[in-house]
């Protein structure tokens, strides 16, 4: 499994989704997102930015050396049990606008 397929399951494990739901939010089957989950396939980068979207991190997070220090950058993480049709679609504007102002916050510190 490389790296990057590890660090895609171990997000995906801690916000409590299943595969089948990832899937459909990114709009692939489930056996894809297992593909990049094993390394069977090679993540592409806008799959990617859109993982980095759902789970609140900046996309260069699924380049970590471990899921461990990965997880470190998730900066808020929500579970909810039973989705309906697009829970995740809304999950992830939400941590877009998350993402935003944290990038916000840091520019502002830096002046």
């Amino acid at each position: 499994m490389n790296m990057t397929g590890q660090i895609m399951k171990s997000f995906r494990e801690k916000f409590g989704y299943v595969q089948e739901k990832v899937g459909e939010y990114l709009g692939i089957s489930r056996e894809l997102v297992s593909m990049y989950e094993t390394g069977e396939r090679e993540v592409p980068v806008d799959i990617l930015e859109k993982l980095g979207e759902l789970f609140c991190v900046d996309p260069s997070a699924f380049f970590a050396e471990t899921p461990e220090e990965a997880l470190t950058h998730v900066a808020f993480a929500f579970r909810k049990d039973d989705m309906e049709e697009g829970d995740l679609r809304e999950i992830a504007k939400f941590g877009k606008i998350v993402l935003n102002y944290i990038k916000l916050k840091k520019l502002d510190g830096e002046h």
